[in-house]
C-alpha cells in the first residue's frame, strides 16, 4: 500500500517509544525476518494507537544530548 494513503499515515513524524513487542510468521512470507516482529508503540501524547507497527515503520532517534 502507499505510504501516503496508507492507514498509519497520521502517526507519520511523531515520536514515540516501543512499549510492546509481538512475533508473528510474517518474515517467513517475505523473506525478511524482520518482518516477524510488531511493535506497539507509546507516542509522545501518550496515546497508544491500536495498530501493530512493522520495522520498516519505524525510525530511530538519536538520544544524545547533543542531539547528534
Amino acid at each position: 500500500m502507499d505510504k501516503e494513503r496508507s492507514t498509519d499515515n497520521q502517526y507519520h513524524g511523531q515520536t514515540g517509544r516501543i512499549v510492546d513487542i509481538e512475533f508473528d510468521d510474517a518474515g517467513t512470507v517475505t523473506g525478511n525476518p524482520q518482518d516477524s516482529f510488531m511493535y506497539t508503540v507509546e507516542l509522545e501524547n501518550g496515546e497508544t494507537p491500536d495498530i501493530h507497527f512493522r520495522r520498516s515503520d519505524l525510525r530511530t532517534v538519536d538520544q544524545s544530548p547533543s542531539g547528534r
